[in-house]
């Protein structure tokens, strides 16, 4: 299934929004009261309007900055991405998301990372993480943070598209992926994404995966019903099947070899037994007339074709037979060693899938 209606909101929204997204992620950092036992965030600023002030690692992360080098590196980062905002909202978005790598316990950069989703159009991801602020938050009386997240969460969430997945056969561990997010099989209906292209696609053991492309606009909820995952076709692969395929190939080379050589003796003979003029045979001298040598030079090549596929006949049934032999008569090969070979129908065509080691 793929639907195709044109949609880009991260571009839209970037270039319309990036330089109000610089004064409301500015506004967010200096959210945080200027002190405090509880203060976590190591990108908070004081709100008087003043210049954002310096973050103090032990303070906002109870960990001595010369003790914990990440906190330093957070902090960098985040200065960074501040002083990005009014040229590349792309770029400090970027260093806002590095920060919080580093110091995943800066409420303050979280917020700011849950600001540039909404200016990038990530409507359900910005959420996401405006609930996360706030609840943590809450957790340690940050009332100005708590209340900020509100604000966005209440604006945003109308917005938030979504789509409920619709399995015709359930299959035991089956696996769904959106992009790159795992989707529990008891949370199918009215999963929240991110508007513009998504990609959804269920996988089975035992079967071919199924993908499906669609694109999503805001508020819009979309229905996406995965048809019967095709069955795959097991086949182990090992060195005693190898080469008890080989020696029935080389077996069979050998035959046709000498079925052909048979033929190219009785071709040759035939052309013997010249009793007359114009019969197109050839006397006992090898005087032959122009069918005749033609028929006898036709002969000659078939017979050097059959001992060439003889020849070869015998050396792959040589070698098939030697590892036929010498392989163990069991295998004990883990499942992820066999090959999986299956016809594979996709929204896009048709083709052929194989998986496992050859």
């Amino acid at each position: 299934m793929r639907i195709t209606a044109p949609l880009d909101f991260a571009r839209s929204m970037l270039v319309v929004g990036a330089l109000a997204g610089a004064v409301v992620i500015e506004q967010v950092a200096q959210a945080a009261p200027a002190s405090g036992p509880k203060r976590p965030g190591a990108n908070a600023a004081k709100p008087s309007g003043k210049p954002a002030a310096k973050p103090d690692p032990k303070r906002d992360s109870g960990v001595d900055a010369k003790a914990d080098p990440k906190i330093e590196t957070a902090d960098r980062l985040f200065a960074e991405g501040k002083a990005l905002l009014g040229s590349d909202l792309l770029q400090a978005c970027g260093k806002f998301k590095e920060s919080m790598g580093y110091n995943p316990a800066a409420i303050g950069t979280l917020m700011n990372v849950a600001l540039c989703d909404e200016k990038l159009g990530r409507v359900a991801s910005a959420v996401a993480k405006f609930v996360e602020a706030r609840d943590r938050a809450t957790e340690q009386g940050l009332a100005e943070h708590v209340r900020v997240a509100e604000q966005h969460i209440a604006v945003l969430a109308p917005e938030i598209p979504h789509l409920t997945i619709k399995l015709t056969e359930r299959i035991a561990d089956t696996k769904i992926l959106i992009d790159d997010r795992v989707i529990a099989i008891d949370a199918l209906d009215n999963v929240a994404i991110d508007p513009g292209e998504r990609i959804v696609v269920v996988s089975a053991p035992a079967r071919l995966p199924y993908r499906a492309t669609l694109v999503v606009g805001r508020a819009e909820h979309q229905d996406v019903v995965i048809p019967v995952l095709a069955h795959s076709v097991v086949v182990t692969s090992s060195v005693r099947r190898i080469g008890q395929i080989s020696t029935i190939v080389g077996v069979a080379a050998i035959g046709a070899g000498l079925g052909i050589g048979l033929y190219a003796r009785n071709l040759y003979r035939d052309q013997f037994g010249h009793d007359r003029p114009g019969d197109g045979r050839c006397d006992d001298l090898n005087r032959c007339e122009a069918a005749g040598r033609s028929r006898t030079q036709r002969a000659r090549t078939l017979g050097n074709v059959g001992t060439a596929v003889g020849i070869v006949g015998v050396a792959v049934a040589g070698v098939g037979a030697y590892l036929w032999y010498r392989s163990p008569r069991s295998s004990s090969r883990p499942p992820e060693d066999e090959l999986t070979i299956a016809p594979e129908i996709t929204p896009d065509g048709l083709g052929v899938a194989a998986s496992g080691r050859f």
